[in-house]
C-alpha cells in the first residue's frame, strides 16, 4: 500500500496505466555491420509460426524472438484501444488503473497474478474449489484490466482480424470463430478474477468487454445475425438477457481511432467511445462495494511491487515497467541502448564507398553509420581524424571521438593492431581555419591516405566553408581520400559527391517526432528532407508530450525561460519521475529475473533555449531552488566536453544549437517553435514550456539560427 500511494501519488483524482506506454514486438536480427554486431529492423514473418524448413539451430543463432504478422496486427490493435482509452480517461477525469497484458495462472497449487514466489502465497487459498473447477481455471492474461474507482473491475478481451481478401462468408466465420473465442476466455478470466479478490472484495461488479479494433459494427452483427446460439451466448457473457443491436456491445472500430494515426483520437472518436462507455460501464452507476479504501486495496494487490507487469524485450532479463518514470528510461533504452540500423544502413556500410555524404532529418541514424565507419578504418590500422568544423558540432564530435575511444579501449587485443581516433578542433565561419586545417590534415597522413569523419556540418544555408575544405583535401589526395560527412541539411554536401538520404526515424519515438517534424525547414523550405515511412513498428509511441504553458498570469519573466514559476512546474514534473533516485530493485519470479529499467539520473536532461539564458534567469534560480544539480552550458571546449560524455551527473541547460547530435531521454524545450534543433535531441520524454504572451516567432527564424 506503501508503495502504491508513493509510485501514484494521484491515485483518487486521476487514472494510471501500466505499463504507462504501451510495447510493441518488434521484428530484429542480429547481423555484422562494420565489424561491429547491431541489431537490424526487419519486416516481420509472413506466417504465424515459424517456417518448419527453416531450422532450429538458424533460428538459436539470431538469438532474437521471431515476430510474426499476427503479432504486428495484435500490437496495433492493443495499441490503438491503449491510446483511446488513455485519452478518453484524461478527458472524463476517470479515476481507474488500467493494466495490459496481466498474466494469471495457477503456481504451486494457488491461482496467482504474475507475481514474485515469494509473494505469491499471499494470494487466496483454493481450498474451496474442488480439483475440477481449478482445472477449468486456465492460465491466460488480461488484455485489459481497469480497476475503476466507482464501476469495480472491467475486463478486455481483444481479437485482431487481418485486412485480407476473403468472401463474406469465410469473413464471417473467422468474426464468429474469434467471438467464441474471447467469450470461453472472458469467463475463464472472471473465474480467475473472482477468486483472486474474493478475501477482500467477493461482490465486486465485474463487467465484461470485447473489442475487435479491425472491425466495424455491422460486420459484427451480420456475421452473427447468422447464429441465434452465439449472439445469446454474447449476450450472456456480457451481462444483458436482450439485445438487438449486437453492435453496441462489442468495441468496434466505430469507436476507435484511425489505424493509420492510432495516437490521433479526435473529439468524434472520443464521443462515439465515451456513448460506448456510457451503454457499457457507467450507465450502471457506481458499484456500492467500491469504496475508496477497497479501491486502494484492490491496486495495491494488483499492480503493487510484487506483481510483475512486464514488456517485450529481446533478451533476459525481463524488464518490469509500471511508474510513468520507468517507461520514460525503457523509452530512452530502447531507441539508444543498442546500436539499431535498418537495412540500407548496413548495405551502405558494407559498400564502404572512400566518400561520402549522409543527410536526412534528426534521428536518423547519420551519427551512428559515421562511428561504425570510423570503426572500420580504425579496425584495419588506420588513423582517423574526427574534424570539428564548427562551434555548432563541437559537442557532436567530442561524442563521437569519446566513443570510439571507449570501444577500442573495451576491444583492444594485443594480437590485433588498430589505429588511433583524434580529435581536431577548427572554426570555418567566414573562411578561418579552412586552410590551417587542410595543412594538418595533410601534415599527419605524411603522404598515406587520409581517413576523416565530419559530424554535423556546415553553418548557415549557403555557407560554403566546408565544401571548399572537401575540395582542397581531394586536390592533395585525389586517390587517397577517405572522408565520410553528414548533415541534416541536403545543401551542405559538396558537388558531385555521393549523398545518401536517410529518412526513416530511428532515434526518437513517434510522440516526439511528431513535434519536431512540423519544423518549417522540413515541411516548406526544403532545406532538410522529410521522413519516410518507418515501415517496421517502433517500440512504443513514447509518453505523451508533457505541456506547460507560460501565461504571464502571476507568473514573473517576459518568457518561459525567465519565468521562476515555469521552472517550478519542470523542477516538480522531473521530481515526479522520480530523476535522481536510486530504486532499480531485481526480484526474482517464479521463472526467471525480473528488474525495472536504469532509474533515470539528473544527466539523462537537457533544457535547451533559442533565447539567453544565464545562471540568474527564473528557469535556472527555480531548478536549483528544488534541489536540481543545474550548470548553464559555456561555449567553451571544457563544457562541449563534459556535455557530449554525460560525465557529470547535472542537468545541462544549453543553446539549441551547443548540442547538436546528442541525445538525452528527457528534454524540456523552452520554447515552442525550437523545433528542429531542441526537440530532436529528445529520445522519450519531452517537456515543452508554450509561451502565451509574446507573439511567436516563426519556426524559420529558430530552424536556421547560427550559434555565435
Amino acid at each position: 500500500m506503501r508503495w502504491v500511494e508513493a509510485a501514484f501519488p494521484d491515485l483518487d483524482s486521476r487514472a494510471y496505466f501500466l505499463p504507462p506506454v504501451y510495447v510493441n514486438r518488434v521484428p530484429m536480427t542480429r547481423q555484422a555491420a562494420a565489424g561491429q554486431e547491431v541489431l537490424v529492423l526487419q519486416q516481420a514473418s509472413g506466417r504465424d509460426k515459424p517456417s518448419p524448413t527453416k531450422s532450429a539451430a538458424s533460428r538459436r543463432s539470431a538469438r532474437l524472438p521471431i515476430v510474426q504478422d499476427s503479432d504486428l496486427r495484435d500490437d496495433e490493435a492493443m495499441q490503438r484501444i491503449f491510446m483511446c482509452l488513455q485519452t478518453m480517461s484524461e478527458q472524463n477525469r476517470e479515476v481507474m488503473v488500467g493494466i495490459s497484458q496481466l498474466q494469471f495462472g495457477q503456481s504451486k497449487g494457488y491461482r496467482t497474478l504474475s507475481w514474485h514466489s515469494a509473494a505469491a502465497a499471499l494470494l487466496p487459498e483454493p481450498a474451496d474449489l474442488s480439483p475440477d473447477q481449478i482445472q477449468n481455471m486456465k492460465e491466460g492474461d488480461f488484455d485489459f484490466l481497469l480497476i475503476h474507482r466507482h464501476y469495480g473491475f472491467v475486463i478486455f478481451e481483444v481479437k485482431s482480424t487481418g485486412r485480407f481478401k476473403i468472401s463474406q462468408e469465410n469473413l464471417n466465420e473467422l468474426i464468429r470463430r474469434k467471438i467464441s473465442d474471447a467469450i470461453k476466455q472472458l469467463n475463464n478470466a472472471k473465474a480467475n478474477l473472482l477468486h483472486l479478490v474474493k478475501d477482500i472484495a467477493p461482490h465486486v461488479r465485474i463487467t465484461k468487454m470485447i473489442a475487435v479494433p479491425n472491425l466495424k459494427g455491422h460486420q459484427v452483427q451480420q456475421a452473427l445475425s447468422g447464429d441465434h446460439q452465439l449472439a445469446t451466448d454474447l449476450c450472456r457473457c456480457l451481462g444483458t438477457t436482450d439485445s438487438p443491436d449486437i453492435t453496441g456491445l462489442c468495441l468496434c472500430s466505430d469507436q476507435l481511432s484511425d489505424p493509420k494515426t492510432p495516437s490521433d483520437v479526435s473529439s468524434h472518436v472520443l464521443r462515439e467511445l465515451g456513448h460506448w462507455w456510457q451503454r457499457r460501464v457507467a450507465g450502471a452507476g457506481p458499484d456500492s462495494h467500491m469504496t475508496p479504501e477497497l479501491y486502494k486495496s484492490l491496486v495495491a494487490r494488483f499492480c503493487g511491487p510484487a506483481t510483475i507487469v512486464t514488456v517485450p524485450c529481446t533478451s533476459p532479463p525481463r524488464l518490469s515497467v509500471k511508474t510513468l518514470g520507468q517507461a520514460v528510461s525503457y523509452t530512452g533504452e530502447c531507441y539508444t541502448a543498442q546500436i539499431t540500423l535498418f537495412p540500407e544502413q548496413v548495405h551502405l556500410l558494407n559498400m564502404s564507398p572512400p566518400i561520402q555524404f549522409v543527410t536526412g532529418p534528426p534521428g536518423t541514424g547519420k551519427t551512428v553509420v559515421l562511428m561504425l565507419t570510423a570503426m572500420q578504418w580504425l579496425d584495419s590500422g588506420h588513423h582517423v581524424y574526427i574534424v570539428s568544423t564548427w562551434l555548432g558540432n563541437r559537442a557532436a564530435c567530442f561524442m563521437l571521438y569519446h566513443l570510439l575511444l571507449n570501444t577500442l579501449n573495451t576491444c583492444r587485443s594485443a594480437d590485433v593492431p588498430r589505429g588511433q581516433p583524434h580529435l581536431l578542433l577548427y572554426d570555418f565561419d567566414g573562411g578561418k581555419d579552412v586552410e590551417n586545417a587542410v595543412n594538418d590534415l595533410s601534415q599527419a597522413a605524411s603522404g598515406e591516405s587520409l581517413y576523416v569523419i565530419a559530424d554535423e556540418v556546415g553553418l548557415e544555408l549557403g555557407e560554403n566553408n566546408f565544401q571548399i575544405f572537401c575540395d582542397k583535401l581531394l586536390e592533395r589526395f585525389p586517390d587517397r581520400l577517405h572522408l565520410w560527412a553528414a548533415s541534416c541539411f541536403h545543401g551542405h554536401a559538396p558537388a558531385d559527391w555521393p549523398v545518401k538520404y536517410l529518412t526513416r526515424p530511428l532515434r526518437s519515438p513517434p510522440s516526439v517526432i511528431r513535434e519536431y517534424e512540423r519544423a518549417r525547414s522540413i515541411t516548406e523550405l526544403d532545406h532538410v528532407q522529410p521522413y519516410s515511412e518507418r515501415g517496421v513498428p517502433d517500440h512504443t509511441d513514447g509518453p505523451p508530450v508533457k505541456r506547460l504553458y507560460h501565461r504571464g498570469q502571476g507568473q514573473l519573466g517576459d518568457w518561459p525561460g525567465d519565468c521562476v514559476t515555469c521552472g517550478r512546474e519542470v523542477a516538480s514534473f522531473l521530481h515526479s519521475l522520480r530523476v535522481g533516485a536510486k530504486e532499480n530493485v531485481t526480484m526474482t519470479s517464479a521463472t526467471t529475473v525480473d528488474t525495472t529499467p536504469p532509474c533515470l539520473q539528473w544527466r539523462d536532461v537537457l533544457v535547451l533555449y533559442w533565447v539567453g539564458v544565464n545562471d540568474n534567469s527564473g528557469v535556472v534560480r527555480a531548478l536549483r531552488g528544488a534541489g536540481i544539480p543545474v550548470r548553464v552550458m559555456k561555449n567553451n571546449d571544457d563544457d562541449f566536453e563534459d556535455v557530449a560524455k554525460a560525465r557529470s551527473d547535472v542537468v545541462w541547460v544549453a543553446l539549441g544549437d551547443q548540442v547538436r547530435g546528442l541525445e538525452r531521454k528527457i528534454v524540456v524545450c523552452l520554447d515552442d517553435n525550437a523545433r528542429l534543433h531542441c526537440m530532436s535531441r529528445c529520445t522519450s520524454q519531452l517537456v515543452i514550456i508554450s509561451d502565451g504572451d509574446i507573439l511567436h516567432k516563426h519556426d524559420s527564424d529558430f530552424d536556421t539560427c547560427h550559434l555565435s
